[in-house]
């Protein structure tokens, strides 16, 4: 399939955090279309096992969906590396420091967003006292198993974020 033409962009809102943008496009069949999209830096998420082979995971409120859920640290990559935005946000969230980190793939979380999800294993843990930031006091971190994990995955909605970067780490050989 050929790109369509882009035939004008333009930023309809902006905030710090993300701008959603309109691209006016010339479709395959040679219509002027209009398409939205959400522009942010990358996100990375952080499998983090322990040498006792268990997920550090972390449970927070999240206030648009209206609950709390259980899901491996992560955060916007700020324009950083991911491996460097990894260590940072682990440590952030969980207080835990990466002796290695090993990045096992990327993905489009949705066809609506222009950023990727990257997702990095931590091993080789060293524990330490988190670094929340405002709005992040009620992050609980929690170990689970890998099982355990996985059946958290199937029992929930609302747990992407938590199911690909699983899935891709043990597809790397890593859980």
């Amino acid at each position: 399939m050929d790109d369509w033409p882009v035939t004008d962009t333009s930023v309809e809102y902006e905030n710090p955090f993300f701008a959603v943008r309109r691209d006016s496009v010339e479709q395959a069949d040679g219509t002027p279309g209009d398409y939205y999209y959400l522009d942010k830096p990358d996100d990375v998420t952080v499998v983090a096992v322990t040498e006792e082979g268990e997920l550090v995971l972390v449970e927070q409120y999240r206030p648009r969906l209206r609950g709390t859920f259980l899901e491996c640290p992560a955060g916007s990559t700020e324009g950083d590396d991911p491996l460097d935005a990894a260590a940072r946000e682990l440590r952030e969230e969980t207080g835990y420091r990466a002796g290695a980190l090993e990045h096992v793939g990327s993905y489009y979380p949705s066809g609506w967003e222009r950023s990727r999800q990257h997702v990095v294993v931590a091993t080789d843990l060293e524990a330490g006292d988190p670094e929340l930031h405002s709005g992040e006091s009620d992050i609980e971190v929690h170990h689970r198993s890998v099982t355990e994990a996985f059946e958290y995955v199937r029992s929930t909605s609302a747990v992407a974020w938590l199911a690909m970067p699983l899935f891709l780490a043990r597809e790397a050989g890593l859980l």
